[in-house]
Protein backbone atom coordinates (compact mmCIF):
# COMPACT_ATOMS: atom_id res chain seq x y z
CA UNK A 1 0.00 0.00 0.00
CA UNK A 2 1.39 3.18 -0.44
CA UNK A 3 1.54 5.82 2.02
CA UNK A 4 2.23 9.49 2.61
CA UNK A 5 5.57 10.67 3.41
CA UNK A 6 5.04 11.60 6.62
CA UNK A 7 6.25 14.96 6.50
CA UNK A 8 4.32 15.41 10.11
CA UNK A 9 7.53 13.74 11.28
CA UNK A 10 9.47 16.89 10.86
CA UNK A 11 6.30 18.86 11.39
CA UNK A 12 5.50 19.79 7.89
CA UNK A 13 2.41 17.97 6.64
CA UNK A 14 2.05 15.76 3.46
CA UNK A 15 -0.18 17.99 1.16
CA UNK A 16 -0.91 13.55 -0.43
CA UNK A 17 -1.61 12.81 2.84
CA UNK A 18 -5.22 11.98 3.34
CA UNK A 19 -6.99 10.18 5.47
CA UNK A 20 -6.94 6.81 3.97
CA UNK A 21 -2.91 7.37 2.95
CA UNK A 22 -1.75 8.89 6.08
CA UNK A 23 1.03 6.43 7.25
CA UNK A 24 0.28 7.34 11.03
CA UNK A 25 -3.31 6.95 10.83
CA UNK A 26 -2.38 3.45 9.35
CA UNK A 27 -0.19 2.77 12.02
CA UNK A 28 -2.46 4.05 14.71
CA UNK A 29 -5.45 1.86 13.14
CA UNK A 30 -3.29 -1.34 13.50
CA UNK A 31 -1.85 -2.04 10.14
CA UNK A 32 1.70 -3.86 10.75
CA UNK A 33 3.24 -2.73 8.06
CA UNK A 34 2.35 0.80 8.43
CA UNK A 35 3.38 0.84 11.89
CA UNK A 36 6.81 -0.75 10.84
CA UNK A 37 7.29 1.85 8.73
CA UNK A 38 6.44 4.24 10.65
CA UNK A 39 9.02 2.34 13.65
CA UNK A 40 11.88 2.86 10.88
CA UNK A 41 11.00 6.88 10.46
CA UNK A 42 10.38 7.55 13.70
CA UNK A 43 13.60 5.60 15.47
CA UNK A 44 15.97 9.00 13.67
CA UNK A 45 13.67 11.33 15.56
CA UNK A 46 13.77 9.54 18.91
CA UNK A 47 17.46 9.51 18.58
CA UNK A 48 17.95 12.67 18.43
CA UNK A 49 15.71 13.81 20.94
CA UNK A 50 17.48 11.32 23.76
CA UNK A 51 21.03 12.45 22.72
CA UNK A 52 19.78 16.19 23.40
CA UNK A 53 18.65 15.68 26.66
CA UNK A 54 21.34 12.87 27.52
CA UNK A 55 24.07 14.54 25.62
CA UNK A 56 25.75 11.26 24.31
CA UNK A 57 25.15 9.08 28.13
CA UNK A 58 25.09 5.33 27.64
CA UNK A 59 21.57 5.31 29.15
CA UNK A 60 20.49 7.12 25.90
CA UNK A 61 19.89 4.20 23.91
CA UNK A 62 17.67 2.75 26.86
CA UNK A 63 15.66 5.78 26.79
CA UNK A 64 15.34 5.44 22.86
CA UNK A 65 13.65 2.00 23.33
CA UNK A 66 11.58 2.89 26.46
CA UNK A 67 10.26 6.07 24.04
CA UNK A 68 9.76 3.88 21.19
CA UNK A 69 7.70 1.28 22.91
CA UNK A 70 5.72 4.16 24.57
CA UNK A 71 5.07 5.74 21.09
CA UNK A 72 4.14 2.35 19.69
CA UNK A 73 1.43 1.40 22.86
CA UNK A 74 0.18 4.70 22.79
CA UNK A 75 -0.52 5.51 19.37
CA UNK A 76 -3.91 4.83 19.15
CA UNK A 77 -4.51 7.67 21.82
CA UNK A 78 -2.99 10.73 19.70
CA UNK A 79 -5.62 12.75 19.07
CA UNK A 80 -4.18 15.19 16.26
CA UNK A 81 -1.42 13.00 14.01
CA UNK A 82 -0.17 16.85 12.31
CA UNK A 83 1.60 17.30 16.12
CA UNK A 84 2.99 13.65 15.68
CA UNK A 85 6.62 14.80 16.45
CA UNK A 86 5.80 17.36 18.69
CA UNK A 87 3.71 13.89 20.69
CA UNK A 88 7.09 11.76 19.95
CA UNK A 89 9.66 14.38 21.64
CA UNK A 90 7.38 14.78 24.65
CA UNK A 91 7.26 11.05 25.11
CA UNK A 92 11.02 11.39 25.26
CA UNK A 93 11.20 13.43 27.45
CA UNK A 94 9.35 11.88 29.94
CA UNK A 95 11.32 8.67 29.79
CA UNK A 96 14.22 10.38 30.42
CA UNK A 97 12.67 12.32 33.44
CA UNK A 98 11.36 9.22 34.94
CA UNK A 99 14.91 7.48 34.15
CA UNK A 100 16.62 10.60 36.11
CA UNK A 101 13.73 10.47 38.57
CA UNK A 102 14.70 6.88 39.48
CA UNK A 103 18.46 7.90 39.17
CA UNK A 104 18.14 10.21 42.05
CA UNK A 105 16.89 7.48 44.38
CA UNK A 106 20.00 5.46 43.52
CA UNK A 107 23.30 6.50 45.30
CA UNK A 108 25.19 8.79 43.40
CA UNK A 109 22.25 10.33 41.60
CA UNK A 110 22.52 12.91 39.22
CA UNK A 111 21.28 16.56 40.57
CA UNK A 112 21.23 18.59 37.23
CA UNK A 113 17.62 17.04 36.09
CA UNK A 114 16.09 20.35 36.15
CA UNK A 115 19.11 22.23 33.77
CA UNK A 116 18.63 19.31 31.05
CA UNK A 117 15.08 19.60 31.80
CA UNK A 118 14.90 23.33 31.19
CA UNK A 119 17.53 22.83 27.96
CA UNK A 120 15.56 20.16 26.27
CA UNK A 121 12.35 22.55 26.60
CA UNK A 122 14.22 25.85 25.35
CA UNK A 123 15.29 23.35 22.53
CA UNK A 124 11.65 22.01 21.99
CA UNK A 125 10.58 25.65 21.76
CA UNK A 126 12.95 26.78 19.70
CA UNK A 127 12.51 23.57 16.93
CA UNK A 128 8.37 24.62 16.87
CA UNK A 129 9.30 28.30 16.79
CA UNK A 130 11.48 27.93 13.82
CA UNK A 131 8.70 25.56 12.04
CA UNK A 132 6.07 27.57 12.45
CA UNK A 133 8.22 30.68 11.36
CA UNK A 134 9.07 28.68 8.31
CA UNK A 135 5.09 28.14 7.78
CA UNK A 136 4.29 31.26 8.11
CA UNK A 137 6.86 32.78 5.38
CA UNK A 138 6.05 30.30 3.00
CA UNK A 139 2.29 31.04 3.50
CA UNK A 140 2.81 35.22 3.87
CA UNK A 141 2.92 35.32 -0.07
CA UNK A 142 -0.63 34.15 -0.36
CA UNK A 143 -1.89 37.10 1.57
CA UNK A 144 -3.40 39.63 -0.34
CA UNK A 145 -0.84 42.61 -0.67
CA UNK A 146 -2.49 45.04 1.42
CA UNK A 147 -2.93 41.88 4.28
CA UNK A 148 0.60 40.82 3.51
CA UNK A 149 2.34 44.42 3.56
CA UNK A 150 0.60 45.01 7.25
CA UNK A 151 1.92 41.43 8.39
CA UNK A 152 5.35 42.16 7.09
CA UNK A 153 5.25 45.63 8.68
CA UNK A 154 4.26 44.72 12.13
CA UNK A 155 5.74 41.61 12.95
CA UNK A 156 8.73 41.06 10.31
CA UNK A 157 10.24 44.78 10.28
CA UNK A 158 8.21 45.02 14.40
CA UNK A 159 6.82 48.25 13.96
CA UNK A 160 4.49 49.94 16.08
CA UNK A 161 0.75 49.85 15.28
CA UNK A 162 1.35 53.66 14.87
CA UNK A 163 4.50 53.41 12.66
CA UNK A 164 2.84 50.96 10.40
CA UNK A 165 -0.31 53.07 10.42
CA UNK A 166 2.39 56.16 9.28
CA UNK A 167 3.36 54.20 6.51
CA UNK A 168 0.31 52.70 5.34
CA UNK A 169 -1.37 55.89 5.30
CA UNK A 170 -4.32 54.83 7.21
CA UNK A 171 -5.76 54.97 11.45
CA UNK A 172 -4.56 52.54 13.75
CA UNK A 173 -7.95 50.92 13.54
CA UNK A 174 -7.32 49.51 9.84
CA UNK A 175 -3.70 47.68 11.01
CA UNK A 176 -5.05 46.06 13.89
CA UNK A 177 -7.97 44.75 11.66
CA UNK A 178 -5.60 43.98 8.91
CA UNK A 179 -3.16 42.26 10.95
CA UNK A 180 -5.48 40.12 12.76
CA UNK A 181 -7.49 38.95 9.42
CA UNK A 182 -3.62 38.43 7.81
CA UNK A 183 -2.96 36.28 11.28
CA UNK A 184 -6.64 34.39 10.95
CA UNK A 185 -5.72 33.49 7.13
CA UNK A 186 -2.42 32.42 8.93
CA UNK A 187 -4.10 30.36 11.06
CA UNK A 188 -6.43 28.40 8.76
CA UNK A 189 -4.82 25.40 7.00
CA UNK A 190 -4.00 25.16 3.35
CA UNK A 191 -6.50 23.95 1.29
Amino acid sequence: MAWCQAGCLEGVPDRDCGKSACLIRAARDGEREARERLFARLLPLVRQQARRLCGGQARQEDIVQTALLQALAHLSELRRPERFAAWVRRIVTNAFLMEERNRQHEPGGSGEMRETLARSRACEEEMDARRELARILRLAPSLPPVLAETFRLRVVEGLSTREAAERLGVSEEAVRARLSRARKRLREPPG
